[in-house]
């Protein structure tokens, strides 16, 4: 039956259910990518941080941890390309991702010199801050990258769940840079006052990032977490022994390999929940793929059922008492037990959409929080010339010294360069 025979209600609630199930095809991508870049980013964490300890000294059988580490991240990041290979990049298929296409090239181009810096690392020709420089960039770009497809998430479930991922992502990856503060700092014997700051800082970052993890993310990850938290005693001794030194309160350099073996500990447990979170993340959208399509299936089954009334071209006459002929398709085809129906999907349909967008909204808030704050940071680097650590800590900066919170201070940025005048990529990041 063609599509302009059946009632226009029941045509469009097809293709809304249609264009539900593309989304959520679309959305199944995105928990790739985001698992993918996880998985990417933590070698990558490992590898920056042996990179750190064999630039601060270490012994030079490091190198050949640092050959398999690089192999390891290497091999990943194949697997990575392969999918970003997979997107359209044609202009004509990708209207309106501008900035996803933008993260895609400078995380690529991130990618790409990578190798001349592992190179210069192997020759002790780079200082560790620079090299972990480097390593941090890239994983601000992945990161920035993953942030920008979920944008486009539209379902309320799998949004608390990539709400959930992407901030432990990022307080995990905080804890590295943690790490090789650390490192630096106990390799000298003393912390500086600016090392000491930043330590402080990237706790309270730590902080926030895990308590809204813990808003949006299921008992199975939570109880996961609260196992690492519970073995985190060590390194957070360390930490306040850390702020404690100075150049007159000096500690044994050989801490250093004592603080980088208690954080690895602490990282790779923490990729047990980051691996739960991803697990999560694909078996809801799978789910909702799943719902999704049953639903399809059976608005199908109606218009079926529309469909053999429609074509009944000899009902039974049978009369009522008041007169009115029965089992005889209407005019539009549409008998009271098909309108209750159609009335019914309709409902239903209304009502779930109208729940699912209360709980997005929720979920998104707090993913567009962080794309502002990134999105202002990249602003920042393009306008001023800053790197990206002096950038988000000016608006770390401005937003204590205001007591504003830093989506205050990323949106006030935004509203004063974002129409600037600047190039997409550098608001993108």
């Amino acid at each position: 039956m063609s599509q302009h025979a059946m009632p226009s209600t029941l045509r469009f609630l097809l293709a809304a259910r249609r264009s539900e199930l593309h989304g959520l095809e679309a959305l199944a991508s995105t928990c790739e990518l985001a698992t993918l870049v996880s998985k990417l980013v933590h070698v990558l964490q490992k590898e920056r941080g042996s990179s750190n300890l064999y630039l601060c000294g270490g012994q030079d059988a490091l190198r050949q941890t640092l050959a398999g580490l690089s192999s390891d991240a290497s091999a990943v990041e194949e697997e990575v390309r392969r999918f970003l290979d997979r997107l359209e990049p044609d202009a004509t298929r990708s209207a309106g991702k501008a900035r996803l296409l933008n993260c895609i090239a400078h995380a690529l181009y991130r990618l790409d010199e990578l190798p001349r810096t592992r190179r210069a690392i192997r020759d002790r020709r780079v200082a560790a801050e620079e090299a972990g420089a480097v390593f941090t960039r890239l994983i601000a770009s992945l990161f920035a990258l993953v942030f920008e497809a979920a944008d486009s998430s539209l379902d309320a479930g799998v949004t608390r769940l990539l709400v959930a991922l992407l901030n432990f992502m990022q307080g995990k990856e905080l804890c590295g840079q943690e790490r090789a503060y650390g490192v630096m700092g106990y390799t000298a014997g003393y912390f500086t006052e600016a090392q000491k700051a930043r330590l402080l800082e990237l706790a309270d970052l730590q902080k926030r990032c895990f308590e809204t993890f813990a808003q949006y993310a299921g008992a199975d990850a939570l109880a996961v977490w609260e196992r690492v938290e519970q073995g985190a005693g060590p390194a957070l001794r360390m930490r306040d022994m850390a702020l404690r030194t100075s150049a007159a309160e000096r500690v044994d350099a050989g801490l250093a390999e004592l603080w980088f073996g208690l954080c690895t500990e602490r990282i790779d447990a923490m990729r047990a929940v980051e691996s739960l979170l991803a697990e999560a993340l694909t078996l809801q959208c799978h789910r909702r793929i799943v719902e999704t399509r049953a639903e399809l299936d059976n608005h199908r089954l109606l218009l079926s059922r529309f469909a053999d009334r429609a074509s009944d071209d000899t009902p039974a006459m049978l009369f009522q008492l008041q007169g009115r002929i029965l089992d005889v398709p209407p005019q539009d085809g549409v008998g009271e037990a098909m309108e209750r129906s159609i009335l019914d999907l309709m409902r239903e349909q209304a009502q779930r959409l109208r729940q699912s967008d209360d709980a997005l909204a929720l979920a998104r808030g707090a993913l567009e929080e962080r794309r502002r704050v990134e999105r202002a940071k990249w602003l920042l680097v393009s306008r001023h010339g800053l790197s990206e650590q002096a950038a988000h800590d000016q608006l770390q900066r401005v937003a204590m010294d205001r007591r504003r919170s830093l989506d205050d201070v990323a949106r006030q940025v935004l509203a004063e360069l974002d129409g600037a005048g600047l190039p997409d990529d550098a608001a993108a990041g």
